[in-house]
């Protein structure tokens, strides 16, 4: 088959060709156009604008969007100013707000790729491939078919897989498919209600898992309801029966209306680390590097910086080394805030007490909390001094408690469990995945 011609049989020799027209496709083909290059972007599946996906942006994601002239799809979405967290044991909730006056952006999924896919069509230097699917990756030549089935090949200097987790990239990589099933998540649309505090996602605690609400409409509200391991059926009654004595009073007759009137749109929550970005010539952005539990909602934000990066990089080995070091922080803190907020055995337990009460007392440790939850901050060091100083606190609390209480046995097993998150905090950079891993399993253990 003859390479570098369209569809149309006119000749077409791109300097970057994209697997995969979601957002992170989008916005990685974009990047590279601003900066002169000739790119093509297949979009695999039209539909999938419509699924269950992010639809939260941390500042430096809304950053990239500034970057390449995107100021329609900001105006599009909401301002968000922070994080506000519902703890099950308090009624008053605890507000993390994006430090030195940065926003973050919240948008309807299918507005944000729609808006993104309408950019890229529009650019000059990207030709758009509707429908356009992968079939084979063989050195640096693509093959895909158009919509009408019509096998294609193109050549190109890069291949770029922002294909998702099912990436066809990593297939051709030869790379194992080492995710793991966290949890399922249910999207429910409230309509008619507003947030409880105006610019601020909500996270809600006291179901079998976290509730992360945030702002897609001008009175709509998106809920990501988890649904830890296989416990309960995927249904509408399991989602009221759990949850909606979680949610804030003003907000339950819309919930009930929804579960009653429209199908719940179901998703699988996966990790698998950030540990290969690709080769030269073949790189991986986005999910189809790795990805987390969206509770801390960083998927999309690292994608966007995964893309912006690979264009402005040198080499493919400066991409790698940098996005590397840089997604560390993220998949140490998307792991760790999950499991504390979602188990219940008793190392977890007094985890999320000692945050809380940190979170609460001290705004220092607030920003730099968001710092490192949007991805502003990558410094390993300064994680692991902030998660050290929570288990310090959780470990002298349940000291003072058993002074009063006299259940040394359980002071043991709660001590014997923050001894575990100790070691993985120990391992630092270059063990972190396999102590991941490894506690990942022991939770999947506990909740079985």
């Amino acid at each position: 088959m003859e390479c570098n011609q369209t569809s149309t049989g006119r000749p077409y020799s791109p300097d970057v060709a994209v697997i995969g027209g979601g957002p992170v496709g989008c916005v990685t083909a974009l990047a590279f156009a601003r900066n002169g290059a000739r790119v093509l972007l297949l979009e695999g599946n039209p539909r999938s604008a419509q699924r269950l996906a992010g639809e939260c942006l941390h500042p430096p994601g809304v950053q990239v969007l500034e970057t390449l002239g995107l100021g329609n799809l900001i105006r599009q979405g909401y301002s968000a100013r922070g994080f506000a967290v519902f703890p099950q044991e308090e009624s008053a909730p605890i507000f993390l707000e994006y430090p030195a006056g940065n926003g973050g952006l919240t948008c309807d999924h299918f507005v944000l790729v729609s808006t993104l896919r309408q950019a890229a069509a529009s650019n000059p230097n990207i030709y758009l491939v509707p429908g356009g699917m992968a079939t084979a990756i063989e050195g640096q030549r693509l093959y895909y078919e158009t919509q009408d089935r019509r096998p294609q090949c193109v050549a190109a200097g890069l291949l770029v897989g922002a294909d998702g987790r099912s990436s066809l990239a990593r297939k051709f990589l030869r790379l194992k498919d080492e995710r793991s099933t966290i949890s399922s998540m249910a999207g429910v649309l409230l309509e008619d209600v507003d947030l409880l505090h105006k610019g601020f996602g909500q996270v809600m605690l006291g179901g079998p898992g976290p509730v992360l609400a945030c702002r897609i409409g001008p009175r709509d509200i998106r809920l990501f309801l988890d649904i830890p391991g296989n416990q309960f059926k995927k249904n509408a009654a399991t989602l009221w029966q759990f949850f909606h004595l979680v949610l804030p009073e003003c907000w339950r007759e819309s919930f009930r209306r929804a579960l009653a009137d429209r199908p719940v749109t179901w998703a699988t929550n996966q990790w698998r680390s950030r540990s290969h970005y690709g080769r030269p010539g073949l790189a991986l952005v986005g999910d189809a590097v790795g990805h987390y539990h969206p509770l801390t909602a960083v998927g999309l934000t690292l994608g966007f910086l995964d893309g912006m990066c690979l264009a402005d990089s040198s080499s493919f080995a400066d991409f790698r080394r940098l996005r590397s070091r840089h997604a560390r922080v993220a998949e140490l803190l998307a792991f760790s805030l999950y499991r504390v907020f979602s188990q219940e055995e008793p190392g977890a337990v007094a985890l999320r007490r000692a945050i809380f009460q940190m979170w609460r007392q001290n705004p220092i440790e607030r920003d730099r909390t968001m710092r490192l939850l949007a991805a502003d901050d990558t410094d390993l060091v300064h994680f692991n001094r902030s998660f050290l100083r929570v288990l310090a606190q959780a470990g002298q609390r349940v000291l003072q408690d058993t002074l009063f209480s006299g259940r040394w046995l359980n002071t043991a097993k709660v001590l014997g469990s923050l001894s575990q998150w100790l070691r993985w905090l120990a391992t630092g950079m270059a063990g972190a995945n396999s102590q991941i891993d490894r506690l990942q399993d022991q939770s999947i253990k506990m909740k079985l």
